[in-house]
């Protein structure tokens, strides 16, 4: 992808994304100027003389802040993600990755080997805080050893040692990186490729990984030993560890979850109660943000419904063709 044709699809991408964006977002400025901001901002990259400006603090979900980026800054670090793809390395069972079809294809590829091999243990686990824990020296140390453009260089360094803005203080975390970011995937895959290799090399296990979300079946006890210690030895290595509440180490026939689908030893089994429970609170935290934006009650339903129907399409997809219908029903609200 050459220059031109990544600037025309980072803007293409920030329209898209923001396009639901409140009167009196920075999108809409951005968009109305856009024929004389393309070449300032478009020079200003080209001559490392680019800054981002500190995330700005928008609200707070489960005692996090949540910050966004100005939309001129998240152009700019669309176009350095375009670019930095095509040089970071990502295995191919990073399922998050580019062109491995998603959650989605994750589920249906798990269902299909559980159904055709004999595993008898699994561990389920991911990462606690991965982002926020992430050492910003390690990680720039794998972007100087890959990407060598130095515009795009630049425009990552700043977001790694990035700043936010809350009520007019400005605070830059010591460690981790910000999500809500087209890099944020990116550099997060990237990061664990070592531990994609290592795995992928074992001939008799099966081995997945969806952002920082972990999957290993194995045909024998010792052996999901050996990988329980190798995976918490890559976690030490890089200052991590698994998160308490979201691992499970043990014979499949137990049953887990991985990504949203239920799963025994017969393959899926339906939807996870993580995620229908997620799908109610979302659902309820919804009608309550139309409540107090002052919609009135047709208009507060039109929302949570089209939310409604988005996700219940989501399930069904997630869910393989094969599994049995009898197992499997959409949940009541």
């Amino acid at each position: 992808m050459n220059d031109e044709i990544a600037w025309e699809v980072a803007r293409t991408w920030l329209w898209h994304r923001r396009r639901n964006a409140p009167v009196g977002a920075d999108i809409w400025d951005l968009r109305f100027h856009w024929t004389t901001e393309e070449k300032r901002i478009r020079n200003a990259v080209r001559h490392r003389e680019y800054r981002l400006s500190p995330m700005l603090v928008v609200g707070r979900q489960k005692g996090e802040r949540l910050a966004q980026w100005s939309a001129r800054d998240a152009l700019v670090l669309k176009w350095a993600s375009l670019h930095a793809e095509k040089v970071l390395p990502v295995h191919s069972r990073c399922e998050h990755g580019k062109g491995n079809g998603g959650c989605i294809a994750s589920v249906h590829r798990l269902h299909h080997v559980m159904r055709n091999e004999e595993y008898k243990f699994v561990l389920r686990t991911d990462i606690r805080g991965y982002y926020r824990n992430i050492v910003k020296s390690q990680l720039w140390f794998q972007i100087q050893r890959y990407v060598h453009d130095e515009s795009v260089k630049e425009i990552i360094r700043q977001y790694l040692w990035y700043c936010v803005e809350d009520g007019g203080e400005i605070h830059t975390p010591l460690t981790g990186i910000p999500r809500g970011c087209a890099l944020s995937p990116l550099l997060g895959a990237s990061l664990l490729y070592h531990v994609d290799v290592g795995f992928s090399s074992i001939e008799d296990i099966y081995y997945a990984r969806y952002m920082d979300d972990f999957m290993l079946l194995t045909r024998t006890r010792w052996r999901l030993r050996q990988c329980v210690a190798k995976l918490n030895d890559h976690f030490d290595m890089r200052g991590f560890e698994q998160h308490p509440h979201k691992t499970f180490i043990g014979r499949i026939d137990r049953g887990f979850d991985w990504l949203g689908a239920a799963f025994d030893e017969h393959g899926s089994a339906g939807l996870a109660p993580r995620a229908i429970t997620h799908h109610r609170e979302r659902y309820l935290r919804l009608y309550e943000q139309a409540y107090r934006q002052g919609l009135t009650h047709a208009e507060g339903m039109l929302k949570v419904q089209t939310y409604r129907e988005r996700w219940l399409n989501w399930a069904r997809r997630l869910l393989p063709a094969d599994i049995d219908a009898g197992r499997f029903s959409l949940p009541e609200l």
